[in-house]
């Protein structure tokens, strides 16, 4: 039993009293004004530039990002950049270029959907802006065999021009073959596309099968046969195509692949010979010698 004895009592009227003091002073209190909003701060905003597609949206399926688009909108490369371009993981899986071309555009896009052409442009747009237009590289002499210092302007590089009027409303080409006089219907393959026949080749390989690598070429880029896009189909024929229509079809495909025209010619200085080839495009490409 609770011992009540010695507490004071607070009569009902001193409590009621109390109470509506303390109902008068919350009533007259003013309301605390609202925490005001940190003013926004803007980052520095990366700079941008417009890269024309030496595709023009061509070839594309109508669901990608770049379907009918005749440029995109890349990045200049900043230090997220230069990290991707530094990571030895990368280079060493071979994804160092597709890490970079996913950083740079603005759509978000896997660059292995993307045309090995489109690629080229967007890499060279993005050491362009960042490293400057000149670009110099050494080449074998194809007379002598000495070094040749070779130095082109990156902005002066085009376009191959190709003909669009030959492009189906498949995004595809047909061509008829010299000898079987079979017409063949065939896309412009994707970088994931070549990915896939030089993996399967590297498996040959591991296997000790020596790679069928036109085979899987034509596998690869013929849609149909006739109007047939059986694979069984595609695969007999590719497998015993007689070799005069297969340089031709190698031949009508790289004529309508769309790509930066990389052609340059430096004469050497020991022997005199004009050579004539590619630009390289390589780890190095996005390295200065200071």
């Amino acid at each position: 039993m609770r011992n009540n004895e010695g507490r004071t009592q607070i009569s009902p009227e001193l409590l009621e009293q109390f109470m509506k003091q303390q109902e008068e002073k919350f009533d007259n209190q003013q309301p605390a004004p609202a925490p005001q909003a940190a003013p926004a701060t803007t980052g520095y905003q990366v700079p941008t530039d417009f890269v024309e597609l030496p595709s023009k949206g061509t070839f594309y399926n109508p669901n990608h990002p770049w379907h009918n688009k005749e440029s995109v909108e890349v990045r200049y490369m900043t230090t997220k950049e230069e990290d991707i371009l530094s990571s030895e993981a990368y280079a060493k899986a071979g994804i160092m270029f597709d890490r970079l071309i996913e950083s740079v555009t603005v759509d978000r896009v896997d660059s292995n959907t993307l045309l090995p052409g489109d690629r080229n442009a967007i890499l060279i747009n993005a050491r362009k802006n960042s490293y400057g237009n000149e670009y110099e590289f050494v080449v074998g002499c194809e007379a002598c065999l000495s070094d040749v210092d070779c130095s082109i302007n990156l902005s002066e590089l085009g376009s191959i021009e190709i003909d669009l009027d030959r492009i189906t409303e498949n995004n595809t080409v047909c061509v008829t073959l010299p000898l079987s006089n079979k017409e063949v219907e065939f896309k412009i393959m994707t970088a994931g596309d070549l990915k896939q026949i030089n993996k399967a080749a590297e498996q040959q390989k591991k296997h000790g099968i020596q790679p069928n690598e036109t085979v899987e070429l034509h596998r690869r880029m013929i849609v149909s046969i006739d109007g047939n896009n059986n694979p069984n189909t595609i695969n007999g024929f590719v497998q015993s195509m007689l070799l005069k229509d297969s340089k031709f079809l190698k031949k009508q495909y790289n004529s309508f692949s769309p790509d930066v025209d990389f052609t340059f010619q430096q004469e050497c200085k020991e022997c005199g010979h004009l050579n004539k080839g590619g630009v390289p495009i390589g780890a190095n490409f996005f390295w200065l010698v200071e």
